[in-house]
């Protein structure tokens, strides 16, 4: 299926099945993305396919963009576009994007401290999105994968059962729907507001899904948050978009580790990753400290002060709006 709900031509159905409809569903809007950028700044039709990929690299480079904007248009490119070699398709284009990788290997994926994200969801409630400042919540304490948080729906959730039971769950890839991971399991699940810490969220996510029809999130998509997070790290004067979707999930463990609230084998299987080295960084905690590099000089009370009062504001709008 394309973005709009409909099939795909017949030479590209059986070459897309190689990749997973979330997959493709990002394949085709960052072409999408790119081509709306050549209507609007770069004629579509002056020069090569690689020559404007090339160029509009370069731009979303400029504009701190995630690398990963690139990499799936250039891969999604690939996959639908290519009627040569692969080794002979935008070959400009993979240098552009090995120079961006090599320039910034990881970069876009350090943890910050949860005060980052607070103080991102306390601009999200002060904007009226609340749908935003709930994701980065249930993102944030989930140690969720973007597109599994973006694309939540109550077939997802279970909710509390009693006293005995007193907690909300996610079951990641349900098995029902035919679903799978990134890693291709099924059925993995996890417990929110599971500690003292984050029990507030108990609350949370009784308030918002009462108003939960179908899909948690039905006004987001991946390349929609990203902006908003760009956007969102300008306005509260961060030096670089240092709090993206992508470093919620590394943010979670981290912060988890660095407080001593959770130990290394039960955060590796609360982030469902498969190697103990994948979760030893999480051990690096000046990596954490560092980023406090990146507030702007004077906000740091600020922002913790913002981060302080942010659940209980989350909370206010939530009952307020019900």
């Amino acid at each position: 299926m394309d973005l709009d709900g409909k099939a795909l031509p017949a030479k590209l159905r059986l070459r897309c099945l190689k990749v997973g409809q979330k997959t493709l569903n990002r394949y085709l809007q960052c072409i999408r993305d790119f081509e709306n950028w050549c209507k609007n700044v770069y004629a579509r039709n002056s020069g090569t396919l690689d020559s404007r990929v090339t160029r509009y690299i370069t731009y979303l480079y400029d504009q701190d963009a995630e690398l990963s904007e690139a990499t799936y248009l250039v891969y999604g490119l690939q996959l639908l576009r290519c009627q040569e070699p692969k080794e002979q398709f935008l070959v400009g284009s993979k240098l552009a994007l090995a120079g961006w990788r090599k320039q910034s290997p990881g970069a876009m994926r350090l943890p910050v401290p949860e005060e980052f994200i607070f103080d991102l969801g306390t601009l999200a409630l002060e904007q009226g999105r609340v749908d935003i400042a709930v994701l980065l919540c249930i993102q944030y304490d989930g140690y969720l994968r973007p597109s599994e948080a973006i694309t939540l729906t109550k077939e997802h959730v279970t909710s509390p059962q009693g006293r005995r039971y007193p907690h909300w769950g996610l079951i990641i890839a349900p098995s029902s729907l035919k679903e799978t991971t990134k890693t291709g399991n099924s059925d993995d699940s996890i417990l929110l507001a599971d500690r003292p810490h984050n029990r507030w969220m108990r609350d949370c996510m009784r308030l918002y899904m009462k108003h939960v029809d179908a899909e948690l999130f039905p006004r987001l998509s991946l390349s929609q948050l990203e902006s908003w997070c760009r956007q969102a790290c300008t306005q509260l004067q961060y030096k670089t978009s240092v709090v993206m979707p992508h470093v919620l999930r590394h943010s979670g463990a981290s912060n988890d580790a660095y407080h001593n609230r959770r130990p290394l084998n039960e955060i590796q299987k609360r982030g469902r990753w498969q190697a103990r080295s994948s979760v030893s960084r999480y051990e690096k905690h000046s990596l954490l400290l560092a980023q406090w590099r990146q507030c702007a000089v004077g906000r740091k009370q600020v922002i913790n002060n913002r981060s302080e009062a942010f659940p209980a504001q989350l909370l206010r709008t939530l009952r307020q709006s019900g």
